[in-house]
């Protein structure tokens, strides 16, 4: 009866630890770009095999925009930096596309 006391215990402290480690890894996904990549470089590789990276960064990463809500106005350097963009300006004027990805 013992043994199964012990086992029990470790695994009740082996489940609070996966759920800390997923809560601390929910939080830095949260954090702004550059911070959330300073805290991932210093997270070992074999976390990624353990904990589930793709469903918290789904649901840190979800926003609150559905379809049919107005963009939120945002204002960006051109890519060669000679004037800035403002969305709001834009709209009026024409059709604007926004593309997000990595083209490397």
């Amino acid at each position: 009866m013992r043994f199964f006391k012990v086992i029990l215990i470790c695994l009740a402290g082996v489940g609070l630890l996966y759920v800390a480690l997923c809560a601390a890894i929910y939080t830095a996904m949260r954090q702004p770009p550059e911070r959330f990549g300073a805290i991932m470089t210093k997270v070992p590789d074999v976390a990624f095999l353990i904990l589930p990276f793709e469903s918290l960064w789904m649901s840190a990463r979800a926003g609150q925009l559905r379809v049919g809500d107005a963009a939120p106005d945002f204002d960006l350097a051109a890519l060669d930096r000679s004037r800035s963009v403002k969305l709001s300006s834009e709209y009026p004027v024409e059709p604007v596309v926004l593309i997000f990805g990595s083209y490397t």
